[in-house]
């Protein structure tokens, strides 16, 4: 059988987990799935415990977001007023939702559409999981849970 080659995945909008359900316009974030390619730097840069959970690194986290956050909406700057996105704009956001964008970003790129739609949603989004372990399709978990700021 001939080798089939990765279409790659399309961006699609993320709402965050604690995002308030009654809010008619939520802070969403438009994350791309990493590459083949990036996918493998990531899993080079990284740790798999005993239980062969991946736990990517502080820079693997920092590259995931770095390529996988392409725009926002509903995002306000520190006067208050609509924050233009920009490439390492992310960078001001909170520590736990850019761990939160990190796992999804991850787990969007390592498993497939249907595994995806199997996972219970974690925000207003479609086929967004929330669980923070993902098994993927050959049956290794992979933890996305990064340890916070000092």
């Amino acid at each position: 059988m001939a080798l089939q080659l990765s279409g790659g995945l399309a961006p699609q909008w993320f709402t965050p987990k604690d995002a308030d359900p009654e809010d008619p316009t939520p802070p969403r974030f438009l994350l791309k799935p990493l590459t083949q390619v990036q996918n493998m730097e990531i899993m080079a840069d990284g740790e798999i415990t005993s239980g062969g959970a991946f736990i990517p690194s502080h820079n693997a986290r920092v590259k995931m977001l770095s390529w996988g956050i392409q725009d926002w909406q509903n995002i306000n700057g520190p006067d208050g007023a609509p924050a233009k996105f920009s490439p390492g704009a992310w960078q001001q956001l909170p520590w736990d939702l850019l761990r939160d964008l990190a796992t999804e970003i991850l787990i969007s790129s390592v498993l497939s559409e249907e595994e995806r739609k199997n996972l219970p949603s974690q925000s207003a989004s479609p086929e967004t999981p929330s669980d923070l372990i993902a098994t993927t399709a050959n049956g290794a978990d992979t933890a996305t849970t990064p340890t916070p700021p000092q």
